[in-house]
């Protein structure tokens, strides 16, 4: 019988396990797979929780609709009427800029402006920013190799130095927590610059797209940008894991070295143990993988250790309604580098998924970290929390103490797609060809959300499949 092992227990490895028992079902194969997580329960980033009347996201609350993978297994698991879309008819977002909070001008596209007039009636661009931003059309594209740009380079030779940082690194930041001067525009941004080699200019591009955007909607109740599921992303994890038929999942086995046995399998070690496999999936970290692979493929390793991750904070704050004063009008705010603050952003849960503080309280979740502040991990809670309410209270004016205080530490679980990284890919891919039955999923490759993670398992578990049934 064949023998797989999946490595990493988060949304990443959950999915392949489940797909490879799927795909082995329909093929007529049967399998034996182990998964190792080497903390004490599944679901990595993904972290749901109940307290005080409040449902808490440790990690992420939700995921887009836009990409299918997400609602797809959503459905595919019997959760389609758990599925619940933002409540998008009150989706404005705010940018804290010279000491106020400023609405998001309408029609937004990726994380530039496609409309021009919402942003030449808002104040949060200067007359001279917005003027270079009319000069768009008439300008030439600039700014170094196009097959390989910063996003800094990319939109301010574009788009002018105030569309980038005002608009285009707060949006960028909140998703990556990254560094707008290192992180690929090709990698990050790949429809801005299809639209540009598309149609010879980035903002005709972006002119033909936003006219094109009726006819591509699709007629379906997940009309909203942001989906969630009723009890929580924890549902989503925790009903993989009870549909599990052929895993055998086994808690607190850190991977240490992954090798080849004289007969060709893989030889997988942990701190007491080691299991042989036909074929592994590793869907951890990329930097987690670069430790472990070193011994088998030390290119291989080599280039997986240099997919930068960050690390992030999440503080959430519940209050009594009652005591808090201020109206949410809006599903958060975004704070640019400028401001030299330590958030990043804010999220009004309240307003964007109500049933998650019920109508008698006030629901915040807030990001702090990532590039801005990579030490911000090695501070005292008390600390954290104290900068937290200090910058909300100037922000937004909030006095009142939080009912519920909750902080969680991710530590270096955000990859930064740096400058190279789709050229890096192409290079893990070809030294990936040399190991057949080894196979990689995750957010450090091809999308950093719970549908791109999702999506690359269900890759690597068909490839998987593929490669067990010529064997």
């Amino acid at each position: 019988m064949p023998q797989v092992v999946i490595i990493g227990g988060g949304i990443s490895g959950l999915s392949a396990a489940y797909f490879l028992e799927q795909r082995a079902r329909l093929a007529g194969l049967t399998l034996s797979i182990q998964l190792l997580e080497q903390q004490e329960r599944l679901g990595g980033v993904i972290l749901t929780e109940r307290a005080s009347g409040f449902l808490l996201e440790g990690g992420p609350d939700s995921f887009l609709s836009v990409k299918p993978a997400a609602i797809e297994l959503c459905r595919e698991l019997g959760l389609s009427e758990n599925l619940i879309a933002s409540n998008d008819h009150q989706r404005k977002t705010y940018i804290w800029h010279t000491g106020k909070l400023k609405q998001l001008p309408d029609g937004m596209m990726f994380v530039v402006p496609a409309k021009v007039w919402p942003i030449f009636r808002s104040d949060l661009l200067s007359l001279s920013g917005k003027l270079r931003l009319a000069m768009s059309p008439l300008l030439a594209p600039s700014g170094g190799n196009p097959a390989d740009l910063s996003v800094k380079e990319f939109i301010s030779s574009r788009l002018g130095r105030q569309v980038l940082e005002r608009l285009a690194e707060p949006l960028l930041a909140a998703v990556y927590g990254a560094d707008v001067d290192c992180l690929s525009a090709r990698a990050a941004l790949p429809q801005l610059l299809a639209l540009e080699e598309k149609y010879g200019s980035l903002w005709r591009g972006i002119q033909q797209a936003r006219r094109s955007l009726p006819a591509q909607r699709k007629p379906q109740p997940e009309a909203s940008l942001f989906v969630t599921l009723r009890n929580g992303l924890g549902e989503l994890t925790s009903t993989l894991e009870s549909r599990l038929v052929q895993t055998q999942v086994n808690f607190g086995k850190q991977v240490s070295a992954l090798s080849r046995t004289p007969q060709g399998n893989y030889l997988i070690g942990w701190s007491g143990g080691q299991t042989e496999a036909d074929a592994v999936v590793v869907a951890t970290p990329a930097h987690c993988a670069a430790d472990f692979l070193r011994e088998l493929h030390p290119a291989l390793a080599n280039k997986l250790a240099q997919i930068v991750y960050h690390s992030s904070l999440i503080v959430a704050l519940g209050y009594s309604q009652s005591t808090f004063q201020r109206k949410l009008d809006g599903f958060g705010f975004l704070v640019p580098r400028s401001e030299g603050k330590q958030l990043i952003a804010c999220s009004w849960i309240s307003t964007k998924f109500p049933f998650r503080s019920g109508p008698d309280h006030v629901l915040l979740r807030c990001f702090l970290g990532g590039a801005r502040n990579r030490s911000l991990l090695e501070k005292a809670d008390s600390e954290i929390l104290a900068t937290t309410l200090n910058e909300l209270q100037e922000i937004m004016g909030v006095r009142a103490e939080p009912r519920l205080a909750r902080i969680y530490r991710w530590e270096r679980c955000m990859p930064q797609y740096g400058v190279g990284h789709p050229a890096r890919l192409e290079e893990i891919t070809s030294l990936l060809a040399a190991q057949p039955g080894l196979f990689l999923s995750g957010n450090g490759y091809k999308g950093v959300g719970i549908p791109d993670c999702i999506q690359s398992s269900s890759k690597a578990a068909a490839a998987a499949i593929q490669y067990l049934q010529s064997l």
